[in-house]
């Protein structure tokens, strides 16, 4: 059995990067052994938009091909083996007098909505997001397990919502839990993410939300937690989900990624770039709801070359939006874009993903 873990914390600056092992360092003691019908997430919703499988494990599993080596990282850290420890001492992992101001879960869902509904300025619609309080939770908890998994461990029991503390400051850790690296495997791995599913959609309901409405990038991240053929080398999609940027991020994300799909991969690799556009959402109707938005509609009307319904345009007028964003004196638009497309950063996320393309951005560095 592994150690006892009196409180295991996890930070944004683990970054969620591909290539470093481990991802955090915590200190254990040893000697301690304890126009269409509106969707659920929308109110009188226009017609746009994918199923959450669409970004969910199953979508995984075609693309990437089987399973093989299921003990295999991508960056070649744990083959058959189990990688050492690296860790250091970090006495912030550690917490046993709540000095921090920690609080359990529970109380601080009831007093934190994480579920929030939203008006979609440029329409009369409204629509339920994540906080970005909510989403720096579900990250955190992420990270915390993929870093415990780089080593070879894994939960000793599942996680419960009373495990998960959370500080005033945004700081999430975990009590009464042990991690144990004996009988490690895929599938230990898979019960870990699933738990967590679990856990999040609990913190959900008791903080007031109803997860039948949960926007659909949400939902996506939720079915890759549950995905029963869930790969190692998809915990960085799972760390790295684009359902997790805050929202003031997701403007730099999406012309960071942009810029790969269309001008890098344009240059360098054109059949990965007509297979990502190929997979994009909303491909029948996204210039319908781009001119029902009078936000919107500002750099539809306004356009030098008028947009044309393809995959290619829809990621040109999401560039041009928000590469002007004070032009309109619109400070709210990323919030507007989100409401209307909400799955498409997180498609553009999973489809770099799987053609190995994600790895070697900077998105792990955009979370914070």
């Amino acid at each position: 059995m592994g150690n006892a873990l009196r409180c295991f914390g996890g930070e944004d600056d683990h970054h969620g990067g591909g290539g470093h092992y481990p991802y955090y360092q915590p200190q254990y003691y040893s000697h301690d052994p304890t126009a269409a019908v509106p969707r659920p997430h929308q109110q009188a919703l226009g017609r746009h938009g994918v199923s959450p499988a669409t970004v969910g494990g199953g979508a995984l599993r075609q693309a990437a091909g089987p399973n093989i080596g299921h003990l295999q990282w991508s960056n070649g850290v744990l083959a058959n083996g189990v990688a050492a420890s690296q860790y250091q001492n970090n006495t912030e992992d550690i917490d046993e007098s709540s000095a921090e101001g920690l609080r359990d879960a529970k109380s601080y869902a009831k007093a934190n909505p994480m579920l929030i509904q939203v008006p979609v300025l440029g329409t009369r619609r409204k629509f339920w997001r994540l906080s970005d309080n909510a989403t720096r939770i579900s990250r955190k908890l992420a990270l915390i397990l993929r870093s415990q998994h780089s080593v070879g461990k894994f939960l000793s029991a599942p996680l419960q919502v009373s495990n998960v503390w959370i500080g005033s400051t945004g700081t999430v850790k975990l009590r009464g839990v042990s991690f144990n690296g004996e009988g490690f495997s895929i599938e230990r791995v898979r019960d870990d993410y699933k738990n967590l599913s679990k856990v999040l959609q609990a913190l959900i309901r008791i903080s007031g939300g109803n997860v039948a409405k949960l926007p659909p990038d949400y939902s996506g991240f939720l079915a890759l937690l549950g995905d029963d053929n869930l790969r190692m080398k998809d915990e960085f999609l799972i760390v790295n989900n684009a359902a997790l940027l805050p929202m003031k991020n997701r403007t730099e994300v999406f012309l960071m990624l942009h810029e790969r799909i269309v001008k890098y991969l344009g240059r360098t690799n054109k059949a990965k770039k007509k297979s990502i556009l190929s997979k994009l959402p909303y491909e029948n109707d996204w210039l319908d709801t781009a001119r029902a938005n009078a936000q919107i509609n500002q750099w539809v009307v306004n356009a030098q070359n008028e947009y044309k319904k393809t995959q290619s345009d829809l990621l040109r007028l999401n560039r041009n939006v928000r590469s002007h964003l004070h032009e309109y004196n619109d400070d709210d638009i990323e919030e507007i874009l989100y409401c209307e497309w909400p799955e498409l950063l997180a498609v553009m996320v999973k489809m770099l993903h799987l053609e190995g393309e994600l790895e070697v951005t900077d998105i792990q560095n955009k979370f914070g």
